[in-house]
């Protein structure tokens, strides 16, 4: 079937037969998304799914007393938002951008009627749903049995990923959030990855220099979820 690879940076809607993405389309619109803009918040119900381009949006587990932590990610390979499709219509989680960009926002109402059972794109999001699950299952062990130092370069690896950049705008703080963990702790880990020159940073902004010496220091997670998402744009094999 003839694809359209050109005209979206967004690997789900690149991946999908030019008719189905035509459809699509008429319902799209491109917005820019702000650093820690919140998109949902959990009981909220569900009114927009997103397609990153080169953003990359957070979904934060929230505690009671107001602590969050990432528990996933979803870039340019994926989708934001998109549960209603699978019947759940309130979101589980907070929902904010963690790196800021481009990206396209539909209506999950203008989505369902689109991605009908049977269809390409319904095809594609169960075969997402899938590994962003496992991607989910993923984090809880790497949250378990990983050092910080590891943990930073796996965020770091997947980040550079999504947003198909080196420059990376991230602050230590909100690094520390996305991890769990203190902020003196990113700060550590960052420094020993700017020691080994596989970082610089400055006022907010990462740049990655290496990209083998942070394949080095990450843990075996960023590989392992990396294949997952990899098998989807192969026809799921």
């Amino acid at each position: 079937m003839e694809r359209d690879h050109r005209s979206h940076t967004n690997q789900l809607l690149a991946t999908l037969p030019s008719s189905d993405l035509r459809r699509l389309e008429r319902c799209l619109q491109p917005v820019t998304l702000r650093m820690g803009e919140v998109l949902s918040e959990p009981g909220n119900r569900l009114r927009f799914a997103f397609f990153p381009e080169t953003c990359t949006i957070s979904l934060l587990s929230m505690m009671r007393e107001g602590r969050g932590i990432e528990v996933g990610t979803v870039g340019r390979e994926g989708i934001s938002g998109f549960a209603p499709l699978l019947g759940v219509e309130q979101g589980a989680h907070r929902v904010i951008v963690q790196v800021p960009g481009a990206a396209r926002r539909i209506k999950t109402a203008e989505l369902a009627e689109v991605a009908r059972p049977g269809t390409a794109l319904w095809r594609l999001l169960l075969r997402y749903s899938v590994a962003f699950a496992r991607q989910l299952g993923q984090g809880v062990a790497c949250a378990k049995f990983h050092l910080v130092d590891q943990r930073c370069s796996r965020w770091l690896l997947a980040t550079h990923d999504r947003v198909g950049s080196d420059r990376i705008a991230l602050t230590h703080e909100f690094l520390a959030l996305m991890l769990g963990t203190r902020r003196v702790s990113v700060s550590q880990a960052l420094k020993k990855l700017r020691d080994r020159g596989a970082i610089q940073y400055r006022r907010g902004m990462i740049t990655i220099l290496d990209r083998r010496a942070l394949e080095t220091e990450s843990c075996e997670c960023y590989a392992a979820v990396a294949d997952m998402y990899g098998r989807i744009f192969d026809g799921g094999k």
